[in-house]
């Protein structure tokens, strides 16, 4: 009998704290209607550089083709293989405006 009455009495206990779980969540939940508030201060800022996985939704082709795109783009500007490149010397090497890449850009992030 004393077992049942301690196992009954664990489960009781077990069943208080699991009551107070719900007030940490509702601190959770301020934290998160922070981190929108800064998601779209993030997206008014424009992007100034290109990178590889953006020249495959752009382009359509493969990330290695658009890696050694990117690289002749660097090798004929000048530039080390570290270095970034512009959406608009990209735009300039590959014929296209520089309004349709921008614009093509802020389509493929929001999906």
């Amino acid at each position: 009998m004393a077992k049942k009455k301690r196992i009954a009495a664990k489960r009781t206990v077990l069943v208080k704290k699991k009551a107070a779980a719900p007030k940490k969540k509702a601190a959770g939940k301020k934290k998160k209607t922070a981190k929108k508030s800064l998601a779209t201060s993030r997206s008014l800022t424009q992007r100034l550089v290109i990178h590889t996985n953006d020249i495959t939704k752009i382009l359509g082709i493969n990330i290695r083709t658009a890696q050694r795109l990117l690289q002749s783009i660097r090798e004929s500007l000048g530039r080390k293989k570290k270095d970034y490149v512009s959406i608009r010397e990209f735009a300039d090497f590959v014929h296209l405006s520089e309004e349709e890449v921008k614009q093509n850009l802020s389509e493929t992030s929001l999906n």
